[in-house]
């Protein structure tokens, strides 16, 4: 099931390698990473898709915990596995 995230973060260095360590770490595969800088230069849009058959909650509640992510939402999940 593939599973994407908007995630509000501060413009670190790091804060990108953390998340991806995160859900590697959780078990989740990548399927899609976009990142845009906000229009202050202390924020970064990131917008993550993730695959696998775990629940999400499991990977959202450890993003939660990271100080640089401002805010993390759930944007969508796979319809057609939902359905299955």
């Amino acid at each position: 099931m593939n599973h994407t995230l908007n995630i509000t973060a501060n413009n670190e260095a790091s804060v990108v390698e953390r998340l991806l360590q995160v859900t590697r770490y959780r078990g989740y595969q990548l399927a899609g990473l976009e990142l845009t800088p906000m229009a202050e230069k202390a924020g970064l849009s990131i917008t993550l898709t993730v695959s696998s058959d775990k629940p999400i909650h499991l990977l959202t509640s450890q993003l939660h915990k990271l100080y640089d992510v401002r805010d993390l939402q759930l944007a969508s999940a796979d319809i057609a596995a939902l359905r299955a």
